[in-house]
């Protein structure tokens, strides 16, 4: 099982890459609160509903209210109800782009990987030619912040020029 928190969804739905999620990980789970950030956006969003219909995106709640409650003074409510589903269900991978939101997955044992490590698993695995344009898309008209040392390092494994 696959969880995501709403940032990697929002991102792949902004540059027209959200079935690069079904084709690389199957099914995605997400909890309620993470529906509920991208419906704010993207409601009206053909691909958007079609995941939803053909569950590629699976809404799921989550039981355990209790930990996401410790976790919200640190992390967002889809980034808490993200990380809580994932242990509940003993998720596989959990996509999450937060660093804060990261630290605390992985300080409970989660993998994680997000919109970067899936842009690049895409390319890797020949779902998308470059993943530069689509970062910079990112960056210039959607306000992805990432540090540029990063932003070079993700051009070196996709054997990208800057």
């Amino acid at each position: 099982m696959i969880v995501s928190n709403t940032t990697p969804i929002s991102n792949l739905l902004h540059i027209d890459k959200i079935s690069v999620l079904n084709k690389l990980f199957g099914a995605v789970y997400i909890p309620e609160a993470v529906a509920d950030e991208v419906n704010v956006v993207f409601s009206s969003y053909e691909e958007w509903q079609e995941c939803l219909e053909r569950e590629q995106i699976i809404i799921q709640p989550i039981s355990n209210t209790i930990f996401v409650k410790q976790l919200t003074p640190f992390l967002h409510q889809g980034e808490a109800e993200a990380i809580c589903l994932s242990l509940e269900k003993k998720a596989k991978l959990c996509l999450i782009d937060d660093k804060d939101a990261r630290a605390i997955a992985q300080m409970h044992d989660l993998s994680v990987t997000g919109t970067l490590g899936i842009l690049l698993k895409a390319k890797k695995t020949g779902l998308i030619s470059t993943v530069k344009q689509l970062i910079d898309k990112l960056r210039s008209e959607h306000h992805f912040w990432i540090r540029e040392d990063m932003y070079q390092k993700v051009l070196h494994i996709a054997k990208e020029k800057a």
